[in-house]
C-alpha cells in the first residue's frame, strides 16, 4: 500500500512538472542570404574596404566582387557596377557615391610648385623635356637642367583616359612615359626619378608626395564622380548598401 501511495505521488509530481514546463520554441526559418554581385574598376578598387564595412552592417547581405577593366563591365552579369566618370546613355540607373580628383604629382627635385596647363600638355606631348623650359618667376632654378621623365598609367586605364580628357584635351600621350599600374609603383618611380612628373587620384597620393597645382584652375574639371550603376532603381539590401556608401567617406 505504501508503495502504491509513493507511485501515485510520483505520477502527480510528474504531471505537475510537465504541465509547468515551457513549450519548446518553434524554430524560425531564416531567409536565404542575399548575395550581391559587384563589378568594380581598378581605379576605385580602394573603395572595397568601404563596401565591406557597409555590407557588414546589413543583415543577411553578402557581396561577391570582380575587379575588371572598364571595357569589360556588364550589367548583364552583375547587379552593381562601381566606376569613375560620367553617366552614359546606356546606363539604366545611376547614383553618385562620391567624388575623386585627378591631380598632378611630382618628384622631390622638380623645381616648380605649379605648372601651366599648356606646359603640362607640352610635357606629355613630348615637346618639352627639361624643367628649365617651364620655369616661372619665383621658381627654384636649381635642377632646371634636369630632364623631365613623364609617368603614366597604361593606355586605356580608366585614370589614364580621364587624365587625358581633363588635362590633355583627349590627346594621345607621346612623351614615351614610364608606365605604372599601382600607386605603390608610382611612389617608387618618384623616389627613383625625383625629377619625374605623373598623376593620380588625390585620395591615393602617398604621404610626402608633392602635388603640383595646374593653372589656370578654372579651365580644369579635375573632379570626377564615383558612380553606382544598376539595371533598375535599387531596393532592399542593395539600396541600403548604396545609402551607406554615400556616407562613409
Amino acid at each position: 500500500m505504501k508503495f502504491l501511495n509513493l507511485l501515485w505521488l510520483g505520477l502527480v509530481i510528474l504531471l505537475v512538472v510537465t504541465a509547468c514546463a515551457p513549450e519548446a520554441p518553434i524554430p524560425v526559418e531564416q531567409p536565404p542570404p542575399e548575395v550581391l554581385e559587384l563589378q568594380i574598376t581598378p581605379a576605385v578598387e580602394h573603395w572595397l574596404p568601404w563596401v565591406a564595412e557597409c555590407a557588414g552592417k546589413i543583415p543577411n547581405l553578402g557581396v561577391s566582387v570582380q575587379v575588371l577593366p572598364r571595357a569589360e563591365l556588364s550589367l548583364a552579369e552583375t547587379g552593381l557596377i562601381l566606376r569613375l566618370g560620367e553617366r552614359l546613355e546606356t546606363d539604366p540607373f545611376v547614383a553618385v557615391m562620391g567624388e575623386e580628383e585627378i591631380v598632378v604629382v611630382a618628384g622631390a627635385d622638380v623645381p616648380v610648385s605649379s605648372i601651366s596647363l599648356v606646359d603640362l600638355q607640352a610635357i606629355y606631348a613630348g615637346t618639352i623635356n627639361r624643367w628649365g623650359d617651364v620655369l616661372e618667376e619665383g621658381d627654384n632654378e636649381i635642377g632646371t637642367g634636369q630632364r623631365i621623365m613623364s609617368l603614366s598609367y597604361p593606355d586605356s586605364h580608366e585614370v589614364e583616359v580621364l587624365f587625358r580628357r581633363v588635362y590633355l584635351d583627349d590627346e594621345i600621350i607621346l612623351s614615351d612615359p614610364q608606365v605604372f599600374s599601382t600607386i605603390n609603383f608610382l611612389e617608387k618611380l618618384l623616389d627613383l626619378h625625383p625629377s619625374a612628373i605623373g598623376y593620380a587620384l588625390a585620395s591615393q597620393v602617398p604621404a610626402g608626395v608633392r602635388i603640383l597645382r595646374v593653372t589656370p584652375e578654372e579651365q580644369i574639371a579635375s573632379l570626377q564622380y564615383v558612380l553606382a550603376i544598376t539595371s533598375e532603381e535599387p531596393t532592399g539590401g542593395l539600396k541600403l548598401l548604396l545609402l551607406c556608401l554615400q556616407n562613409v567617406q
